[in-house]
């Protein structure tokens, strides 16, 4: 009887100090630390790029009012040629005017109440998109959303 008690106490003790499947238990713990970092990474990439990339439409935009010199192009053109050249919705495309009266922004666009100011016309191009992460994880990463970004050039109009 006391041998059984003694190699029982043998076999617990080699479960105790036995480190075979360590490693597959650790994998199994860390795997979805270490995909969550990635896809998180991914994501900044991928917001940087976007946001990045919606400002270059907003100054093509601004290129354009600047390529066609005197002749001021339409709201509607400015928003056209973004559309064609970059492959945007419309919807996606503002276009603001405004003017400036010894350096005080104007209720309405056109020009100053007095002879003597002096008269600044911008023009403003703003292009927005919704970005949607990867890592917008039900349940796992709640704190993850879709984002509005957006791209802004303002552009001093000729006279």
């Amino acid at each position: 009887m006391f041998k059984n008690i003694t190699s029982i106490f043998a076999r617990r003790q080699g479960l105790l100090t036995d480190q075979s499947g360590a490693a597959a238990i650790e994998i199994a713990i860390i795997t979805p630390v270490l995909v969550m970092m990635a896809l998180g990474a991914v994501d900044f990439v991928r917001g940087f790029s976007n946001q990045l990339e919606l400002q270059q439409h907003a100054q093509a935009g601004a290129d354009f009012v600047i390529a066609n010199g005197e002749d001021i192009p339409s709201d509607a053109e400015v928003e056209s040629e973004i559309v064609a050249l970059r492959g945007l919705e419309a919807e996606d495309v503002t276009v603001v005017k405004w003017t400036e009266c010894n350096q005080a922004k104007q209720a309405s666009y056109g020009g100053c109440p007095g002879n003597g100011d002096v008269q600044a016309d911008y023009m403003q191009i703003t292009v927005t998109h919704t970005f949607e992460p990867i890592l917008d994880i039900e349940g796992m990463a709640d704190f993850v959303g879709t984002t509005e970004m957006r791209g802004t050039a303002v552009v001093r109009l000729p006279r």
